[in-house]
Formats: structure tokens, C-alpha cells, sequence
């Protein structure tokens, strides 16, 4: 009998726990993963990575890949026969240009009056230490053999590292002071529209400018791509040559002759309403106010940096006080210093190829 109360006992313990157990595995397979709940904030690797690498090349993409990224940054202009090349300069610049003769040039040839087969015989890996430029960027690798290339190559190389993992952000170079320079807006948009479509990145794609107007024209070509509205520091009011310019016509000159008077004298909701997907001020110009418009506008607010106004590559100070702020990406020469402070903080952080 005592044997038999014993055995029930035993049973009934054995069943108890038997269903803690079970319902505790239930619990768990009805649980989602935790999503990771870590602040973002997007890392733009400028020009490749140009503290570290030659600019707007194969090994500067290489490099900002290896550093971590999430977008890889890019400028582009045309060639003679209608090649899009990466290159920031309308004109070759003098100060990362080699001829054949491994010497710095000094004619600023435009790169509209060049056949691509003429581009591919500069070299761009390494930048003249006697120039300004080469200042701000000690840590410069410099190399020997290296080309501009075309945008196309550029995103095979990219694609094929990454496997469309990272964004592409590319910009139009002109110059409305002088549109002889280049091909026109309306040209230029279908040239880079028709790669686009063709390589099949318009999702992974931001297409900026200053010279708004190559912006409209590619809107106007597809109003899914995305696209970003560069500005910088001058403007604000008073100041000469700006969006807040008296004269209208300086004012409109990069804008296609738009006003920010007739948009509550707010370059947020003026690119808003001009259709811009995202925002992308100067870092230096950017207020906490203007941010927050933005952000109440559906808009992205993307900052750069440019070293010749701020007299350094990466402002350390001004960019704790950015993240703190909330702005939703960084372009920089040195990814490498902005990760580390996206680690120290807990932010998320691009995988490295």
C-alpha cells in the first residue's frame, strides 16, 4: 500500500514537471527572435574612402568595403563618346592627375572633350604632396596604375564583392556657371538611368546633386528612384550666391531657377516639394530645428563634410553632437573613425567585405 502511494506521488511529480517543461518549450517556439533594437545611423563611405585610399577608384572601393560601409559614394562625369565615368572633377584636377610621363598636369582638360580611351591613360593614385589638398589626407596609400573607371565597372566590382548588399550613392557633376562643361541635365539623367535600369540597381541606388536640375530631369524619368538634394553651408541668409539670395536669378541658379521664398523660405520643404527623397546638408550647416522639419517632412537627412570649410576630414565633436541630434547618415572621408563611434555607443554596424 505505502509502496503503491509512493509510485503515484512519484507519477504525479514526474507528470508536473513534465508539463513545465513542455509548456516552457512552447513559450519559447511561440516567441519571435528578438529584432536587434540598436540605434542606426547609415555610413557613407566618401569617394571610396579617401583618407586611406586614392579617390573615386577600384582600390579606394576596396578599401571602404574592407573598413565597412553601407553605401559606397561616387561622382560621375561623361566622356567625349558618352562613357559615365567616376570622377569627381568636370576637368581633370592637377592634383591627382598623372599623364603618361608620370608627371602632374597642368592643362585642366574637360573631361566631356576626351574619348574614355584617353581618360584610361591618367593615372589617379596619388595625389601631388605639394598641393592643399594632399593635406588633409596623411594617411593616403599611394599607388601606381590606377585608372578612373566607368560607373558600370565600378558596380560590377561592388556587386560582385558584396553581392548588392551595399548601396550605391552616385552625383552628378556639372557646373550651371557653365553648361558648356558637361552634357545637359536632360542628357546626363538618361545616360546614368538607362545603367541603372540595365545593372538593375535602382533600389539600391541615391542619386545626388547639387545642380538640382539633373535631379528633376530624373525624376521625371522614373519617380522611384531615389533621390538626394545636395547643399552647403553658404546658404544662409545675407550671404552672397545663395538660395536666400536677393537677385533671383543667383538665388535659382543651382535649383532650376525654383525659389525657397515661394517654399516657406525652408530648403527642407522646398526639396520636399520638389520631390526629394532625402536631404543632404552640409554638416556644418545643418541645425537641430531644421533636422527635426526635415524628419516631420518624410525626408532623410544624410550630412558630408567638406575639409576645406571645416579645416579637417573628421570634426569629432561635431560629429558626437550629429548623432546625437538623430541624423540618419554620415558621408565621410574616414569611415573607419565614424564606425568606431558607432561601436562605443552600441549603434549597428555595417558588415566588412
Amino acid at each position: 500500500m505505502k509502496k503503491s502511494k509512493a509510485l503515484r506521488i512519484f507519477l504525479l511529480v514526474l507528470g508536473i514537471l513534465f508539463s513545465l517543461i513542455n509548456s516552457g518549450c512552447k513559450k519559447q517556439t511561440q516567441e519571435p527572435v528578438p529584432a536587434d533594437n540598436r540605434l542606426k545611423l547609415q555610413v557613407y563611405a566618401h569617394r571610396g574612402a579617401r583618407s586611406y585610399a586614392p579617390e573615386n577608384t577600384i582600390p579606394g572601393y576596396t578599401t571602404g568595403l574592407s573598413i565597412g560601409t553601407h553605401w559606397v559614394d561616387m561622382d560621375i562625369v561623361m566622356s567625349k563618346d558618352g562613357e559615365v565615368v567616376v570622377s569627381h572633377d568636370i576637368r581633370l584636377n592637377p592634383d591627382i592627375v598623372r599623364g603618361i610621363d608620370g608627371k602632374f598636369i597642368t592643362e585642366r582638360k574637360l573631361v566631356k572633350s576626351l574619348l574614355l580611351d584617353e581618360v584610361k591613360k591618367y593615372d589617379v593614385g596619388r595625389m601631388d604632396t605639394a598641393s592643399a589638398y594632399s593635406k588633409f589626407f596623411p594617411a593616403q596609400i599611394g599607388m601606381d596604375g590606377v585608372h578612373m573607371p566607368t560607373l558600370r565597372e565600378v558596380i560590377h566590382y561592388v556587386n560582385g564583392k558584396t553581392n548588392k548588399k551595399v548601396g550605391f550613392q552616385i552625383e552628378f557633376k556639372t557646373d550651371p556657371e557653365h553648361n558648356d562643361w558637361t552634357y545637359t541635365p536632360a542628357e546626363f539623367a538618361s545616360a546614368l538611368y538607362r545603367i541603372l535600369k540595365e545593372e538593375d540597381i535602382v533600389p539600391i541606388c541615391e542619386i545626388q546633386s547639387f545642380d538640382w536640375r539633373c535631379l528633376y530631369e530624373l525624376q521625371n524619368l522614373d519617380h522611384n528612384v531615389k533621390t538626394a538634394y545636395l547643399t552647403e553651408w553658404d546658404n544662409e541668409p545675407g550671404t552672397p550666391n545663395s538660395f536666400f539670395d536677393p537677385d533671383p536669378v543667383k538665388a535659382g541658379l543651382w535649383t532650376g531657377g525654383v525659389l525657397v521664398k515661394d517654399h516657406k523660405n525652408s530648403i527642407p520643404q522646398m526639396v520636399k516639394d520638389m520631390g526629394g527623397t532625402c536631404w543632404e546638408p552640409e554638416d556644418v550647416e545643418l541645425t537641430k530645428s531644421a533636422l527635426d522639419e526635415a524628419h516631420k517632412l518624410g525626408l532623410k537627412v544624410v550630412v558630408w563634410t567638406w575639409p576645406e570649410h571645416s579645416h579637417t576630414v573628421f570634426n569629432v565633436d561635431l560629429v558626437s553632437k550629429l548623432i546625437s541630434w538623430g541624423v540618419d547618415g554620415i558621408i565621410t572621408d574616414d569611415p573607419g573613425m565614424l564606425i568606431s563611434m558607432l561601436a562605443a555607443r552600441n549603434y549597428q554596424l555595417p558588415v566588412r567585405y
